[in-house]
């Protein structure tokens, strides 16, 4: 974690930035469908949270292959691998509707948060 960033700020920042060298994981696979999470994340101090861009994905018989059908942001707690919630939203707005309204959309922008890559 070297550079830190306001959380309100980081998806305009990410938009920016090339991390195609970091691989994609798959977060979740069943036959119809699977799950695909950005290999990057944006660490979130203060909540000990994880945001991940990721796909939603389905399976197409035509062309046999798993095709994105809409993107999501998906919460995983700091250290843990599973995720804990996952919406088709953007950060702000998927964080502030896990939260229920507890901490308030201009305090979460104000935020620091980390654009973390794993280590190779």
């Amino acid at each position: 974690m070297e550079q830190k960033y306001r959380l309100g700020d980081v998806e305009e920042i990410l938009s920016e930035l090339d991390l195609d060298d970091v691989p994609d994981d798959i977060m979740e696979s069943e036959d119809d469908y699977q799950i695909v999470i950005s290999g990057w994340w944006v660490h979130i101090p203060e909540l000990g949270l994880h945001l991940h861009e990721g796909f939603f994905c389905n399976y197409d018989e035509t062309e046999r292959a798993y095709l994105p059908d809409f993107s999501v942001t998906v919460l995983k707690e700091e250290g843990q691998e599973d995720w804990i919630y996952y919406e088709q939203d953007g950060f702000l707005v998927t964080l502030a509707n896990w939260l229920h309204g507890k901490i308030e959309i201009d305090r979460l922008e104000q935020m620091p948060c980390y654009i973390c890559k794993p280590k190779v």
